[in-house]
This record gives structure tokens, C-alpha cells and sequence, in this order.
């Protein structure tokens, strides 16, 4: 509940987060829309510097003047963040409650809080992710076409999943068999047999393959060499023949479930998470791997995730309202359109909400309510790409507008709780478990 009375919106700042795997100077979105917000001066943004995220969320946002949004609101339970990944963010599984829980009592520094992160990724640019296992069919077929694959996965292991039956559990335990194999595997033979896998597909791409695979066999190829340049000699390189890799267009989402191996490989995102810092990290990355850990961390779901293209919510003339609201309570997204000449009524919610501009100019202002009173707190904001507001919950009248001069559409994305799932979303994973 907001701390500062019903009905109130404020701009807020956010902060941009420099990582090897970011965009490079203006190149990157995340380092754009930060200047924009006031996250980075208009002057600060360096060519050289490699910008991966920018984040509004109550732990480190600020209000115009300054004051920590936690301090005014309290922690929101989500996160709203813009990825701009070069090439590859850690590999890694999120825990679920009760596995957060574990860890962070047993190792506070890396694992610094007690929650889980389902997350929700809205591609802004065509975006490739690797993300869950592959089926027991490609995985079979993946490990009879390479062998430095199968070197590194005990033979007891690859015979399970050749035999295993022909249901969902029995599937994920073949598929966690081969995993556990692989991720605990010497760490001089598994260097060793990257390093000829990555030599031979070099080969392959010059002068072609003996025996020419599938397309999606294929792809796999073409993301390990690309992992290869910017992390040789990383057993995680090895990932994308274990994992399912997706592209996506923009306007397009996808839900990455807790105990899901997930890993961004380029292209640039909105991603709504719940508000955690903690991953088991499965590669890709300098810091230390626990393989024990990892592969206890793990669901083994096999497949894909669907690939969401937004449920419409709202549609009038000028403008439409789109929602993607996986099955978690933690959060919700609502990515709306306003046309040039075209002004959209913001509906009040019960909850906090986040308002991150993406494209576009406009204004929003205070509106006068159902019975026709003015707000009790007028306001006006100009809108463009990187401005935010915050909104709290209850009565709070908003307009946003577009002028008909405008040379393109405004869009923007809403982040809240899932409305269509009140409560703490803590004691809900926890009765569900």
C-alpha cells in the first residue's frame, strides 16, 4: 500500500548497469533510454562502455528531487528492466521460493535475498534466447552427431536417455542424467572437447558439413561459435546444444519459470521480473560454477517456452492496449499504443504501477474523474522514450496524448502486480509447493 496517499503519480529515475555483454555507447537502448530519464548524463554516455540494463525498480530508483522511491512507497515485488545484450548474458537458473529460501541462508553473499524470479521477456528488437532442455529426441540425436558432446556424458547416462519411457518424468529424469553428466564432467576434458567441437564447426562453416542436420541443429552451431569468441575455453559455450534456442520478432514474449536454465544471446528486451538477484549461474561467466547446486537446481521440463504475442484489453480509435500477463502474481505488463491526434484514458488500478516510455512523444496530464471533479494533485508530464512515472494505487485520473503532428505513434509499457491474481505472491508459491 503506497505510503503517500492514494491517486499520486510521480516521475521517477532509474540507473543503468554497465556488463561486458551490453551494447556499446549510444548503439545500446538501455544507455538511450537512461539519458533520456536522467539515469545518465546527456554528456556521460561513452563509446567504449558496454551498457546492459536499464532498471527502474524501489531499490535504487528516485524521485525528480532525489528521494529514494523505497523510502516514499516501500519494495514494489517486481522489477521492470531494458536489456541491450551484445552477446550473451549468464547462463543460469533462477530458485524458486523454497529453494531461494536454502540458499540465501546458506550463502547470503551469493545469493543476497530469500525470493524467486519468474520472469517475462518483451522483445524489442529480434531477440535470440536459449532457454529450457531440449526434447529427449534432439537431445538423442544431438549426442549420436557430436561427439565431443557425448565425450563429455558418461555412457550409463546416454543410455538412460535413449531408453528411458516415453513419459514427462521419465523424460526429465533421463534429460537430468545427462545434464548432471555433462555439468560435473572433468574440467580438462570438458575444455578439451570444446575446443575441438568449436575447431571443427569453424571447419564445417568454411568448407560445410559432411553430413548435413537439421535446421535447428544448425542454429545450435552457428550460437556456439558465437559464444566461443567471447567466452573460449567456458564449458557453457556448449549450451546451445542442450538447450532450446528461440528467436523472436519484436512485440513478441516469452515467460522464463523459476528452476528454468535461461540465457539472453543477443538483441534488446523489456524484461518485468520479480524483484531477486539471485541465479545459479550454469556458465558464460567468470564467477565460480557449484555444479552440485546447479544441477539440483533444476526443473527438467523439456521443450521450449510458448512464444506470447499480447492479449488486447483495449481497442478504440488511435489506440490499443495490449497485455501479457503470465501465471504468477508477482507481475503484469501492458504495452499501449497511442496514435498521432489520438489521447488514451488510463484505467486506475488497485495496485502500484510502473509507466516506462519506449517510443514516441506525448504528454500525459491529470484528467477529471467519473463525476467530473478535478484531481486533487494535477500534473503534466512530457513523454519520450526513457521517461517514467509511478503511480500508486487507487483514484488516479491519467490522460496520455499524442499530437497530430506527431511524426509516430507513443508506446509505452505498464508494470504492475497480476491483477487477476491478488495476494502475496510469497504465500501463493508457498501453498502451491
Amino acid at each position: 500500500v503506497s505510503r503517500s496517499g492514494a491517486g499520486h503519480c510521480y516521475r521517477v529515475v532509474g540507473h543503468v548497469v554497465e556488463a561486458p555483454w551490453g551494447i556499446r555507447g549510444v548503439d545500446s537502448r538501455a544507455a538511450r533510454l537512461a539519458v533520456a530519464n536522467g539515469a545518465l548524463p546527456a554528456d556521460g554516455c561513452e563509446p567504449s562502455t558496454a551498457y546492459a540494463e536499464f532498471r527502474l525498480e524501489t531499490a535504487t530508483a528516485t524521485l525528480d528531487d532525489g528521494t529514494e522511491l523505497r523510502q516514499l512507497e516501500g519494495d514494489l515485488p517486481w522489477a521492470l528492466c531494458v536489456h541491450s545484450v551484445h552477446l550473451s548474458t549468464v547462463a543460469g537458473a533462477h530458485p524458486d521460493l523454497e529453494l531461494a529460501r536454502a540458499l540465501h541462508a546458506r550463502d547470503p553473499t551469493t545469493y543476497p535475498d530469500a525470493n524467486h524470479r519468474p520472469k517475462l521477456m518483451l522483445a524489442l528488437t529480434p531477440f535470440e534466447a536459449l532457454v529450457g532442455f531440449r526434447r529427449r529426441s534432439e537431445l538423442a540425436e544431438l549426442l549420436q552427431r557430436t561427439p565431443e558432446l557425448a565425450a563429455c556424458v558418461s555412457a550409463d547416462a546416454q543410455l538412460a536417455l535413449h531408453r528411458c519411457a516415453d513419459t514427462p518424468d521419465a523424460e526429465s529424469e533421463a534429460v537430468r542424467g545427462v545434464f548432471a553428466s555433462w555439468a560435473t564432467c572433468d574440467a580438462a576434458l570438458a575444455k578439451s572437447q570444446l575446443d575441438a567441437l568449436v575447431e571443427r564447426l569453424r571447419r564445417e562453416q568454411r568448407v560445410g558439413p559432411s553430413k548435413p542436420g537439421p535446421a535447428w541443429e544448425r542454429k545450435a552451431a552457428r550460437t556456439v561459435l558465437r559464444l566461443a569468441q567471447a567466452h573460449p575455453g567456458d564449458r557453457g559455450v556448449m549450451l546451445p546444444l542442450l538447450l532450446n534456442y528461440l528467436l523472436i520478432a519484436p512485440g513478441e514474449a516469452f515467460y522464463v519459470a523459476p528452476r528454468e536454465l535461461c540465457a539472453y544471446v543477443a538483441g534488446e528486451c523489456v524484461e518485468l521480473a520479480a524483484a531477486s538477484a539471485n541465479v545459479v549461474a550454469a556458465g558464460l561467466t567468470d564467477r565460480p560454477l557449484d555444479a552440485a547446486t546447479l544441477v539440483e537446481s533444476l526443473s527438467y521440463a523439456t521443450g521450449g517456452p510458448d512464444v506470447e504475442f499480447g492479449r488486447v484489453v483495449e481497442e478504440k480509435p488511435g489506440t490499443h492496449t495490449l497485455r501479457y500477463a503470465p501465471d504468477v502474481a508477482d507481475f503484469e505488463a501492458r504495452v499501449t499504443t497511442v496514435e498521432p491526434g489520438h489521447v488514451v484514458a488510463l484505467d486506475s488500478l488497485p495496485v502500484p504501477s510502473m509507466i516506462l516510455v519506449l517510443q514516441g512523444v506525448g504528454q500525459s496530464s491529470s484528467a477529471p474523474g467519473p463525476d467530473g471533479a478535478s484531481p486533487k494533485r494535477k500534473h503534466r508530464y512530457d513523454l519520450a522514450p526513457g521517461k517514467a512515472l509511478y503511480v500508486t494505487e487507487g483514484t488516479c485520473h491519467l490522460r496520455v496524448s499524442v499530437a497530430a503532428g506527431a511524426s509516430g505513434p507513443l508506446r509505452f509499457v505498464r508494470a504492475s502486480e497480476n491483477l487477476d491474481m491478488p495476494g502475496d505472491s510469497s504465500d501463493d508459491e508457498t501453498a502451491a509447493s
